[in-house]
């Protein structure tokens, strides 16, 4: 008997919510299978069949993150490249922003005080690319090296500033949060590197 995509999904659905809840206090060693399954009202069986294990789990949603990240920063990106209006700056830094909101569950697990480094290095590894082509003006003031430790700053500041900004909901708008992130990751950025 063939099972319904709508059901594996939802499935698939609940045990990745009763992970992250777990995930979002607890460390990643802590956390077992049999506490996953509790918590989503499944057998560890049907854990099995959809994952190899909790890293797998995570993995999988890193993944999908680390795609969807990449992606929305690119289309912010390109934007930028296309209009230079302020108006669409605030509007693209806005759309990234949102996209992170939307996926702040994930996003203050990972790179929370229970998160995961190597989840951060490899955001910043996809960003850095993009940083380069739409962001910064190649001037030959400085060289590959000054450039890439540049971006290690930049990046890091702007997940961090944009992990605690999900952490402390309500303090400050998305819109207010978008302003920052493009005076301090893009324009600072962009000045920094013409020296």
């Amino acid at each position: 008997m063939k099972k319904r995509p709508e059901q594996t999904a939802r499935t698939k659905a609940d045990l990745e919510q009763a992970f992250w809840q777990l995930y979002a206090t607890c460390p990643l060693e802590k956390i077992t299978v049999g506490a996953v399954c509790e918590r989503a009202g499944y057998n560890r069986g049907t854990f099995y069949l959809h994952y190899k294990d909790l890293y797998d789990l995570l993995a999988q949603r890193e993944d999908a993150l680390l795609a969807g990240m990449t992606e929305c920063v690119e289309d912010c990106m390109q934007r930028l490249a296309g209009d230079a209006s302020k108006l669409n700056k605030i509007a693209a830094c806005t759309d990234v922003v949102l996209f992170y909101e939307h996926n702040k569950v994930y996003i203050r697990a990972l790179l929370g005080k229970q998160g995961d480094s190597a989840f951060m290095h490899k955001l910043k590894d996809n960003l850095k690319p993009l940083w380069r082509e739409y962001v910064l003006q190649p001037s030959g003031k400085r060289s590959d090296e000054e450039i890439d430790l540049m971006l290690e700053y930049t990046l890091a500041g702007t997940l961090y500033m944009i992990s605690d900004w999900l952490a402390h909901p309500g303090k400050t708008s998305a819109k207010d949060l978008a302003h920052l992130v493009y005076d301090f990751a893009i324009k600072d950025a962009r000045s920094r590197a013409e020296g």
